[in-house]
């Protein structure tokens, strides 16, 4: 073997590893419904009830069953693939149950809630009942409690003696174990639960934004949707969390109960990062053009910052980066440059050929742009008179792992140009000017010809 083969070999797989090593992009695909989730760790009385045992429900139509109807329960399922910043945010979208099974005997209690974790730390050493499998545990950063039995949400829960009066259906955030779990904001809603279900019932819809605010002493604004299945309505918005965050975040469900009982079940739908991405057309050549003239025009592609936000969304994975769509059909010979402006941004290519379709693979830093340059001729067989129009759209695919928060600017038309098939006019040139001579040229003229003359006749008589 060359060395060369082998320096070559080595350097295209240490280009395939670098990915993996550079890039963090927090993507979590939906889960529970099958009979393993092996990026999730469950302790406690967690099972995925598509599992066998327990076999409640066949694949694909599992849940995550947090706890039985049994008294003192704690259960609970952290996700371990993965991990993101206070400078990331993330919007988290799930349906849950809460339902007793069998005919009540007692008190339906007491809920479940969603949390971020420090991942250096973990989960252990949560409280069943009251606290809702989040309060106590070591690495406890945010957590959203779905209260139904009405303690989680109070300010003397967590940890302390219960001596204020419960607030049943309520939603409650609380903040971290290094403060003790203090309540932050708490919202009344509507009956969380199905306390007299004796079979599953229809699911209800939650959703929890964490905008980052780019502040390190209080990183996120917490928004929380609650509702009927598909259509959560907001319950709390841009309520600030003043706690300076752990250095890497990971997210997690729980549920308990304690002497009142209940199920609680989930399944998580999409974990997405908050973004806005933005694209703009611009024409620079003239509005009419004949067959086979030069069109030119831009696109740029931005990275705007979030609303309530001075932050954009980190474009890391070249694999996640929004795909562009650009084209139109009156040009051939179409070519394209790309540049790029911003920290850790960077284009698809410097240039390439042809319209461009579900155009990715790039990287876009917070404030990154990319600026693409296009060029073509207009076809010969382009329809006369037809007026040829532009549209360029940017989105991001469903499994991309961020959530555009602003659709209306992902797409822009523009009047790109006329084709002008008139026959251009025929230019006469005007007749060459004969010009004049005078009198002093006639004559000039007259002994110049008679000088001829003359000579002529002598070489005539001389032959």
């Amino acid at each position: 073997m060359s060395f060369n083969y082998f320096k070559k070999h080595v350097l295209l797989a240490g280009i395939a590893f670098l990915p993996a090593i550079a890039w963090s992009q927090f993507v979590v695909p939906p889960a529970f419904r099958n009979a393993s989730e092996p990026q999730w760790e469950l302790t406690g009385t967690a099972k995925l009830t598509a599992a066998s045992p327990p076999g409640y429900d066949a694949v694909g139509s599992g849940w995550l069953r947090l706890n039985e109807n049994i008294q003192t329960q704690n259960g609970s399922a952290s996700y371990k693939g993965a991990t993101f910043s206070a400078e990331e945010g993330v919007i988290v979208d799930f349906d849950y149950v809460m339902w007793m099974k069998h005919t009540p005997q007692n008190l339906a209690a007491d809920g479940l809630s969603f949390y971020l974790y420090d991942a250096s730390r973990g989960m252990n050493g949560s409280k069943a009942g009251a606290d809702l499998g989040y309060c106590g545990g070591e690495g406890g950063y945010l957590g959203v409690g779905f209260d139904a039995y009405g303690y989680f949400s109070t300010t003397v829960s967590c940890g302390e003696n219960i001596s204020a009066t419960r607030v049943p259906n309520t939603i409650g955030v609380r903040g971290p174990i290094s403060q003790r779990n203090p309540l932050v904001a708490s919202v009344n809603v509507p009956a969380l639960n199905n306390p007299d279900a004796t079979s599953r019932p229809t699911e209800r819809s939650a959703r929890i934004i964490l905008t980052p605010t780019g502040d390190t002493n209080s990183p996120f604004l917490v928004s929380v949707l609650d509702g009927p299945l598909g259509a959560p309505i907001p319950v709390i918005t841009n309520q600030p969390f003043p706690y300076a965050a752990p250095e890497q975040l990971s997210i997690g469900f729980s549920g308990s109960t304690g002497g009142a009982t209940e199920i609680h079940e989930l399944r998580l739908n999409s974990v997405a990062v908050p973004a806005d991405v933005q694209i703009d057309l611009a024409m620079t050549s003239p509005s009419i053009r004949r067959r086979g003239d030069t069109v030119s025009y831009s696109l740029s592609v931005k990275n705007n910052t979030l609303s309530n936000s001075p932050l954009s969304a980190k474009i890391d994975d070249p694999a996640s980066a929004p795909l562009i769509n650009d084209r139109i059909d009156a040009l051939v010979n179409k070519t394209w440059t790309c540049t790029a402006t911003g920290a850790d941004t960077s284009c698809p290519a410097a240039s390439g050929s042809g319209d461009i379709a579900d155009l990715g693979h790039y990287t876009m830093g917070q404030d990154g742009a990319l600026n693409f340059v296009f060029q073509g001729a207009v076809d010969q067989n382009a329809a006369c008179n037809a007026s040829v129009g532009n549209s360029a759209t940017i989105h991001f695919a469903d499994d991309a792992g961020f959530v555009d928060q602003d659709l209306s600017n992902n797409r822009s038309s523009s009047a790109a140009f006329v084709v002008d098939c008139t026959e251009p006019p025929i230019t006469v040139k005007p007749p060459h000017r004969i010009p004049t001579v005078g009198a002093w040229g006639l004559g000039l003229l007259s002994l110049g010809l008679m000088g001829w003359g003359l000579h002529s006749q002598r070489r005539t008589r001389n032959r």
